[in-house]
């Protein structure tokens, strides 16, 4: 079962029909980015957006409910820096490691903090220090919160955290967990790189600054992040062996259990929710015979993320992840269709009549055309959201995500039995070592990058909205002719 070319192999069904969900969840997006940074452009998404509603108040009701939510759960302090005291509530530990020293990150939120007469409630934000603290998941915490680009809180460093009690939690049980599996790998592993990138692809915490920067350089600093891309991976393998060993029912209900423990071992980030409910959602339409549309499955995602957290849309992990998921299902299909005018399909009476060789060039071939269109469709949504967050694009990253995510594809599939068979362990790290080597070491007369030193907020929101506009319209069109080609 290959869930992420099941997807992508989907035929187009009407958004007015088939995929609500998603409609529904772009409105409550639309209602929550309102609520929490107000401003004028929202009102573009929200016009284009009728343009696909069938049942426009339904639309209309969960952005004026993704506005009250977002507008009363959170209590946000104006520009300013407030001395006072908060509850901290603890919700995972991270290694993190600076050019410096290593330390601990521990990620949370504040459910209040009174300053000045006030009370301000449900901030997110993360601590650094150099080790846990022995006990506790929720603290008393006396410190400064900041508020000037980015919501900022500093304890103070002479009044002690006071304990206060907690529900239970499984905060420190996956921090130990997740140390087990990092030092399994350093134990096992002996070069030292290795060992940090197959840490963070199996615990989803990023704890080396020298890899991440390397991949991030490359435009390659998604694979480290826990995605579809790995999620999909993983229920490719399993279902794979699951299916050989039983039948189908019983192989898909051990398959969502097995996902879901991995789910809990990873903890919630939304990159990692979004690609879970997704999966969960495509297999559970397995068993119940009811297949959904994968646009409709983004929207579940996104409406059960949102619900949750409204302050998600803040975290760029969400909007990079939510983009390039949403470039994917829109243009996959559009872009492979250009290509074939490069490399074209061939039918199967065709190919009988290849040559061997020829057979292995054409397979080459189409993985090469699918890989551009898929690497195209991701850059064509998230581009204008980087330049604007990270003010530049390496062009290196579309050779080296067409080339190189496969790749490591393979090295991450054999991840979970290179643990089980220690040979083919060995032989992986070998071959993951080449690749780090490649990464690492680019070459720099193709290392150019596009630089934008400022691009205006409205101008992300106009671009990105157009460019899933023209998205939807084409799949709309595509619906009506009951085809999924597009030829310009």
């Amino acid at each position: 079962m290959s869930v992420l070319s099941t997807v992508l192999s989907k035929k187009s069904s009407p958004l007015k029909d088939r995929a609500p969900l998603l409609l529904w969840g772009l409105y409550f997006l639309i209602g929550c980015s309102s609520a929490l940074y107000r401003h004028w452009i929202y009102i573009l998404p929200l016009l284009l957006l009728t343009l696909f509603s069938k049942r426009k108040w339904i639309g209309w009701f969960f952005c004026i409910a993704g506005f009250v939510m977002a507008f009363s759960k959170y209590t946000l302090p104006a520009e300013s820096k407030l001395q006072g005291h908060g509850i901290f509530s603890l919700e995972s530990i991270q290694p993190t490691q600076s050019p410096f020293k290593r330390s601990i990150a521990l990620k949370g939120t504040l459910k209040t903090f009174e300053a000045d007469g006030k009370t301000y409630s449900n901030i997110p934000c993360t601590l650094i220090q150099n080790k846990p603290p022995p006990l506790g998941t929720k603290w008393k915490i006396h410190g400064t919160l900041e508020n000037k680009e980015r919501l900022l809180f500093k304890p103070d460093k002479n009044i002690p955290w006071e304990p206060l009690k907690a529900t239970p939690s499984l905060v420190r049980f996956r921090f130990k967990c997740k140390e087990s599996v990092r030092s399994y790998f350093h134990h096992t592993i002996s070069d030292r790189k290795t060992a940090h990138f197959f840490a963070s692809i199996a615990t989803g915490d990023i704890d080396q600054w020298l890899l991440a920067m390397e991949f991030r350089k490359v435009g390659l600093g998604h694979i480290l992040a826990i995605s579809g891309l790995h999620f999909a991976l993983i229920a490719t393998l399993l279902g794979t062996l699951l299916r050989a060993a039983l039948p189908p029912r019983p192989a898909y209900i051990i398959l969502l259990a097995l996902l879901l423990l991995y789910f809990i071992f990873l903890g919630i980030t939304p990159s990692v929710l979004r690609a879970f409910t997704m999966i969960t959602l495509y297999v559970l339409g397995i068993l119940l015979k009811r297949p959904g549309d994968p646009l409709n499955l983004l929207g579940a995602a996104l409406l059960i993320e949102l619900i949750l957290d409204p302050l998600t849309i803040s975290n760029v992990g969400f909007q990079l992840s939510f983009l390039a998921t949403i470039g994917i299902l829109l243009f996959h299909t559009p872009f492979n269709t250009m290509l074939q005018g490069l490399l074209p399909e061939r039918k199967f009476g065709e190919l009988k009549q290849f040559s061997l060789l020829d057979k292995h060039g054409y397979l080459l071939a189409s993985a090469i055309r699918n890989g551009l269109a898929l690497n195209l469709a991701v850059h064509l949504t998230t581009l204008p959201a980087m330049f604007y967050i990270f003010h530049c694009f390496p062009l290196l990253s579309i050779p080296f995500n067409l080339f190189l995510t496969p790749l490591l594809g393979i090295a991450i599939m054999l991840l979970p039995l290179g643990a089980l068979i220690p040979p083919l362990g060995k032989v992986n790290a070998l071959y993951t070592k080449w690749l780090l080597q490649i990464i690492a070491n680019p070459p720099e007369i193709l290392n150019f990058k596009i630089f934008v030193n400022s691009l205006p907020f409205p101008m992300v929101i106009t671009l990105t909205s157009l460019i899933c506009a023209i998205g939807l319209t084409k799949r709309e069109q595509t619906s009506k002719i009951g085809s999924i080609s597009w030829r310009s």
